[in-house]
């Protein structure tokens, strides 16, 4: 079994970036589906509420459609910019050892990924 308290100490990193690879590569994917379509739906939804706001021609439910609407995108902007605000925090800790594991992490449909899983399987 695969001591994760460890994995930091071990010696070659390449042999288990190529075991975990497909795995990785599958958290990319789900990481770049959260990172672009969680943003789009709170924007949508902000827009939406917005407008109705705006039909009904309340002025407080104006202000509240606003300020939801400007959460919302603060929201939206902090869902995009965690995947590289992580991946500057981890150059800062760990140096440029973990960027073998993470090329499927940050970009899973690229061609050095690919041949990671490939090799992997």
């Amino acid at each position: 079994m695969l001591d994760l308290v460890n994995l930091l100490d071990y010696g070659d990193m390449t042999s288990i970036c190529d075991d975990l690879s497909p795995l990785l590569r599958i958290v990319g994917i789900a990481l770049k589906l959260i990172q672009y379509a969680v943003p789009i739906m709170l924007i949508v939804i902000g827009s939406i509420d917005f407008a109705k706001a705006t039909t009904e021609k309340d002025e407080k439910a104006i202000k509240d459609a606003q300020n939801k609407f400007m959460k919302r995108g603060i929201m939206a902007l902090i869902v995009f910019l965690i995947v590289p605000i992580v991946s500057v925090l981890m150059t800062l800790v760990s140096g440029e050892g973990y960027k073998d594991c993470m090329e499927c992490v940050s970009s899973p449909f690229g061609s050095e990924c690919k041949a990671l899983v490939k090799s992997a399987e």
